[in-house]
């Protein structure tokens, strides 16, 4: 639970310690049971929404003021800049003229980015090529935008960032191009600009008494001001602003991803992805559009995703934005948005209510990743993905003729994989007694949807690629005991009958190492039969060119005798990859050999490493083959 309230009263530089704030009551949040039960469901009203942010506002209000105090312990770090209680002050005043605009300023999705980052470096655990001084006097950058948004005036010198722009958090970016040498190094040349505004007129002062004037509606864009550009998306009475941050310094939380200068034309296509997405959830999920657009004030435009779905993120730092690759169809941007408001949301509770226990071990699996995930990690996808499944299942009875077989294909992979990963999850013991009872209505909620139909072809290929990427995941991420591995190579050589629980002891570990990741050529190809049909279609008529091996072609055709005559070379020449295990395992699946099947798909490491121990030792002999040693083990299981 944290406390809610407005900036102390500061003529004078505020006391160490938050004093009682004055203003709006001050007291803890706390959440009523109508509102947890409807983000236990996976959803929340407008209303639920405005609890959780009416609770981050708190949030930001410590972080603020935790900034302040940590740097008036060392007022050096700002260089030549003002005090923090001109910063402080000037914040003030602003929240008195018009509490409003202070908010606008303060919930600024960058501003919880930059407070929780300066604090980590002033503390000694992190550390950035920003000069210190420019990154705490964002502090007055910050106090500039909320009296310039109140209408305040004043007069404050700010740091310059890339020795040529000042960016104004939640208004724009003023650049001086040519007024200081740029050679292209962030932060290479950083300097003072000051920043005032006397009977309703903004000025910033260049380092080198040049001057820009903002517009009377710094909406619009003048010479040396660019506002940040924005979208209002429409769908009847309903509407959605938001601002597609591409200047802020604080916009993107994760390290090396580029945030390329929107263009007039990309602006265009965000614009035209944003109403297709828009209008797609406000009649398919009008709840979660109206809950979204009330938390939602910024995304952060990445460059188009090269091949696949675009890259999206979110951090618990950054409440009310997100990370977002532009995508090529408005489906594809609503899909993200879900996903990422789920984290959104569920990272807000989170601040208000513990889940899971700390410091969980990295041992469990998860349907969307690769790697091993902590149960706190797990949860976090869980969530989201309930909603892209119930995302999928809306659209199912809503997409036009042509485009239901994709939600449908959809529908059926994240279900299953989802109630699957919310039972392992339930099985660990590091929910807290409330995590439980809150994946327990997330099961409620999901079981149900296991049971509705999905025509066979769509549900076919959904459970081959969820049997494929977990199958994947156990080569990559496992391995049995070496004790137990041995004497099962040693019995399978002399031939000598499998007994039933004879595979009791070979449990497998977590690997310490984690191996190289290999492509699953037949995965890509089964997704662009829904998600893509015209690369589909490609490949189908020129299979030679789609650069996966034979056998991939042919189970993603069904053909499965071929496909294990296909893998089963492929393992002979390449025992220690994994794709060709796997994919013998999926055929053997389709040609009805059960046993066989089950040994290489549920546990593919132990047959690997049987069949890998001292070499062709294993291996000789009359009949010896992979799929004779998988119905060997399938039979001692």
């Amino acid at each position: 639970m944290v406390p809610s309230g407005a900036l102390p009263s500061s003529a004078t530089p505020p006391p160490p310690r938050p004093a009682a704030p004055v203003g709006e009551g001050f007291g803890a949040h706390v959440l009523p049971a109508r509102a947890y039960t409807q983000l236990a469901a996976g959803g929340g009203d407008r209303e639920t929404a405005r609890l959780l942010g009416r609770a981050q506002r708190s949030k930001r209000l410590l972080l603020l003021r935790m900034v302040h105090d940590a740097i008036a312990e060392d007022p050096a770090v700002l260089g030549r800049l003002p005090t923090p209680a001109v910063a402080w002050g000037l914040l003030t005043r602003a929240q008195r003229a018009d509490a409003a605009a202070f908010d606008a300023v303060l919930m600024h999705p960058s501003t919880g980015v930059w407070a929780s980052g300066l604090l980590r470096r002033l503390r000694g655990v992190a550390a950035a090529d920003v000069p210190l001084w420019v990154e705490a006097g964002h502090l007055h950058t910050l106090a500039a935008a909320a009296a310039i948004r109140a209408g305040t005036d004043f007069e404050i010198n700010v740091p310059v960032r890339d020795g040529r722009c000042v960016h104004l958090p939640s208004l724009g970016t003023v650049f001086f191009p040519g007024d200081l040498p740029y050679t292209g190094r962030r932060e290479q040349n950083p300097g003072l600009a000051g920043v005032r505004r006397a009977g309703g007129s903004v000025a910033v002062i260049t380092p080198r008494l040049s001057c820009v004037l903002l517009p009377d509606d710094v909406r619009a864009e003048t010479r040396g001001w660019r506002p940040i550009p924005a979208v209002r998306a429409t769908a009847g009475t309903r509407q959605w602003s938001v601002g597609l941050d591409d200047a802020d310094p604080y916009g993107p939380f994760v390290r090396g991803r580029e945030v390329p200068r929107l263009s007039p034309q990309r602006l265009r296509s965000w614009q035209s992805l944003l109403d297709g997405a828009w209008e797609m959830l406000c009649r398919d999920q009008p709840e979660l559009a109206g809950s979204l657009a009330e938390t939602m004030r910024s995304l952060v435009p990445l460059a188009p995703a090269v091949r696949g779905e675009p890259y999206s993120a979110t951090s618990p730092e950054s409440y009310g934005s997100a990370m977002v690759g532009l995508p090529r169809t408005p489906t594809s941007l609503a899909v993200a948005l879900v996903h990422e408001f789920q984290h959104v949301k569920l990272g807000a509770l989170l601040d208000l209510a513990s889940l899971c226990r700390p410091d969980g071990e990295e041992v469990l699996y998860a349907p969307w990743r690769t790697d091993p995930r902590p149960a706190a990690g797990v949860l976090q996808g869980v969530y989201a993905h309930v909603g892209i499944t119930g995302f999928w299942r809306g659209r199912r009875l809503t997409a036009p003729e042509g485009a239901a077989s994709l939600a449908h294909f959809e529908f059926a992979l994240w279900r299953k994989g989802t109630l699957r990963a919310i039972d392992d999850l339930d099985a660990r013991d590091e929910l807290t007694d409330l995590g439980r009872h809150f994946v327990a209505q997330l099961r409620a909620v999901l079981a149900p949807w296991c049971e509705e139909s999905v025509p066979e072809r769509e549900a076919a290929d959904a459970g081959l690629l969820a049997t494929d990427h977990r199958a994947m995941w156990r080569l990559r991420n496992t391995q049995p005991p070496a004790d137990a591995v041995g004497r099962l190579a040693r019995a399978w050589a002399r031939r000598e009958g499998p007994r039933a629980g004879a595979l009791e002891p070979a449990v497998s570990a977590i690997r310490g190492e984690v191996l190289p990741g290999e492509q699953s050529h037949r995965a890509r190809l089964v997704k662009s039969r829904w998600r893509d049909p015209d690369e589909f279609a490609w490949w189908n008529g020129r299979p030679e060119r789609s650069g996966a091996p034979a056998a991939d072609v042919a189970l993603v055709e069904r053909e499965y005798a071929a496909a294990a005559l296909g893998y089963t070379e492929e393992v002979r020449q390449r025992p220690e990859a994994s794709s060709p295990w796997v994919g013998l395992g999926l055929a053997l699946a389709g040609l009805g050999e059960e046993r066989a099947a089950a040994a290489l798909l549920d546990r593919p490491e132990l047959v690997r490493a049987v069949w890998l121990h001292h070499g062709s030792a294993t291996r000789s002999g009359a009949g010896a083959s992979p799929v004779s040693l998988a119905e060997w083990l399938g039979t001692a299981d």
